[in-house]
């Protein structure tokens, strides 16, 4: 009788498991349709979308399909994003029509993987788990359960802090994040497999190819992967491997980067950061005076004009915005200086963007998380402390970042661990109630997280996919090039949110401007000093000056003397008299080579 009971037991046991086993697929089934849906209808809304980050890139992509590897050394802008936008212009070799596009399947591709490397990171921590799962301490969620919510805080903040319309390394870099997670958690198991060692130190190394920042939180991972398990006899030379696998991963750049500056350096963003957020460097873009820092700008950007104020970017720097192309030449000579009044005004700031995060945007992911702890069983304390390899690097990098500045882009990939390892951390009574609760949470955070974005990917299809869209940026680049403009020509503008992507289609660069908050400056004052102020442009070599036109915020009534408006656009151009004695009689040439082309729809 008793080896039947054992055994009825045995087939319940089983049939729990297979059971488990089928939610568990299905689940995964499900993530992975909403994940490439929301993500693709996200991408393809945003398909016309540019910003002066994403022209940089492109710019820094030009160059390496001109010029190789060399070109990808740039003081303030990491070369694994503009690599793959490179590789995928030279693959699909797209019109200008489709340029910006091609951008956002690249960024939609790094996001696919970016959610394979979640999966790999939610193996390995539902492994650790369970080889250290003590029955006294309760039961852990439910596979199926756990993954439902770690799915929903990878989609949640993954598509509304990073998203996929802005153009930035910060996705790839999510990538590199969770997979050296994950390898600290398998390091744990198997602290004497050297392979996962060595996979590491190469993970963080093309981690610091996607982003600088990732160079210094590289020595916490390796930190934490020496402590992780084992003696230390046993993990310093497979810490050592991991290192040195780095370093040569990183060698390329930092050597490169040193020799330009003349100095070690494995990148210049941090400096340029403490610069404005901390020393109040500036005007920001344009760098006059170096604030508190030391020293002073050796070339800054060149004040051609005094009221309205006028830049010019005269000097080395190439790209369609140089005076963005790379930021580090032009703050050359100034260097960083502790102030610590405003670097402690600055980090409680900081710390304000985080309790936001955490109790407003990410407020259900709280409660539900403090609901679960109220009901289950105790010891949370213990158990998190025990997820030490996971919440030490994460940690690091929240506190990296609000020394100087935070954005919910620099930190979404962090805050997605941190918030995986929490509910990991969860046990529930061994007996009665556990299910209901683990079912009632995640239904919960089901509907609080997943029905905006249902409404945010319904409203994506309802403009993106089910209307056209204009290209209005393409349409004004071919307004201005049927207007004189040639590709290669120097252009000045007026005004606007660093909106250049009319000049990267058009491929002319940006020479001097007027920042946005002195446009009215400029549009109020005398015929006679903007008569001045269009000649300092054009002494620089500007063929034409663009301003733009934002209402309700600027108005302004160009004369009619020398401005016209572009098309139907809230852009105006004053040609020179050499792009103006050639409007209108340039040929069309949007059936020849050198047009920006754009190709039948898709």
């Amino acid at each position: 009788m008793c080896a039947g009971t054992l055994s009825a037991e045995s087939q319940v046991h089983s049939n729990q498991k297979a059971n488990e086993k089928f939610l568990v697929r299905h689940v995964r089934v499900i993530f992975w349709c909403f994940a490439v849906l929301f993500g693709f209808l996200q991408a393809w809304n945003n398909r016309h979308v540019m910003n002066s980050d994403g022209i940089c890139y492109l710019d820094l992509s030009d160059a390496y399909l001109q010029g190789g590897w060399k070109m990808l050394v740039n003081g303030h802008w990491s070369p694994f994003y503009p690599w793959l936008l490179g590789v995928a212009r030279l693959l699909l070799r797209p019109s200008g029509y489709w340029e910006f596009t091609t951008v956002h399947l690249v960024n939609f591709l790094i996001y696919v993987f970016a959610a394979g490397a979640f999966e790999f990171l939610l193996r390995e921590l539902l492994a650790c788990r369970t080889s250290s799962h003590q029955q006294k301490e309760g039961d852990p969620l439910a596979p199926c359960a756990f993954r439902s919510i770690a799915y929903l805080i990878f989609l949640w903040l993954s598509l509304t802090l990073i998203t996929l319309e802005r153009k930035s390394p910060d996705m790839l870099m999510s990538i590199f994040v969770y997979l050296g997670i994950a390898l600290l958690l398998r390091i744990r198991r198997h602290p004497a497999n050297w392979s996962a060692f060595a996979v590491l130190g190469v993970v963080m190394g093309l981690g610091y190819l996607a982003k600088a920042p990732m160079f210094p939180l590289a020595f916490v991972f390796f930190g934490a992967a020496l402590f992780a398990g084992g003696h230390l006899r046993t993990m310093i030379p497979r810490t050592l491997l991991a290192f040195v696998l780095f370093a040569l991963v990183c060698a390329p750049l930092v050597i490169g980067l040193s020799r330009m500056k003349g100095r070690f350096t494995f990148g210049e963003s941090g400096k340029w950061n403490y610069l404005t957020e901390i020393n109040g460097a500036g005007p920001v873009w344009y760098m006059q005076e170096a604030g508190t820092a030391n020293g002073k700008f050796v070339h800054p950007p060149q004040k051609i004009f005094n009221f309205p104020p006028v830049y010019a970017f005269v000097g080395p720097v190439g790209g369609t915005l140089p005076v963005w192309y790379d930021p580090s030449y032009w703050i050359e000579g100034a260097e960083p200086r502790f102030d610590r009044h405003r670097q402690l005004a600055k980090s409680f700031r900081n710390l304000g963007v985080y309790f936001d995060l955490v109790f407003a945007r990410e407020g259900a992911l709280l409660v539900g998380f403090v609901v679960l702890c109220w009901l289950g069983a105790r010891g949370e304390p213990g158990r998190i402390f025990r997820e030490w390899p996971v919440w030490i690097p994460a940690l690091a990098a929240l506190g990296m970042y609000v020394v100087v500045l935070v954005q919910e882009r620099y930190v979404a990939a962090f805050l997605i661990v941190l918030w995986v390892m929490l509910f990991s951390t969860v046990r529930l009574p061994a007996e009665g109630g556990s299910p209901p609760v683990a079912i009632g949470v995640t239904l919960a955070l089901a509907l609080a997280l997943g029905t905006p974005m249902l409404l945010s990917a319904t409203q994506d299809a309802f403009t993106g996919v089910l209307h056209h869209q204009r290209h209005t940026e393409w349409e004004m680049a071919e307004q201005l090039r049927r207007m004189g403009i040639q590709p290669g020509d120097r252009v000045g503008r007026i005004g606007g949110l660093h909106r250049v992507e009319w000049a990267r289609l058009l491929h002319v660069q940006v020479i001097a401007e007027i920042a946005r908050e002195q446009a009215g400056d400029f549009w109020s004052s005398s015929p006679e000093v903007q008569a001045q102020v269009v000649e300092s442009f054009r002494k620089v070599g500007a063929a034409a000056i663009v301003a733009e036109q934002i209402p309700p915020a600027e108005v302004f009534a160009p004369p009619s003397s020398g401005w016209q408006r572009i098309g139907n656009t809230e852009f105006y151009v004053n040609l020179t008299p050499r792009a103006a004695s050639t409007a209108g009689t340039q040929p069309d040439r949007a059936s020849t080579a050198t047009s920006l082309g754009r190709p039948a729809e898709l």
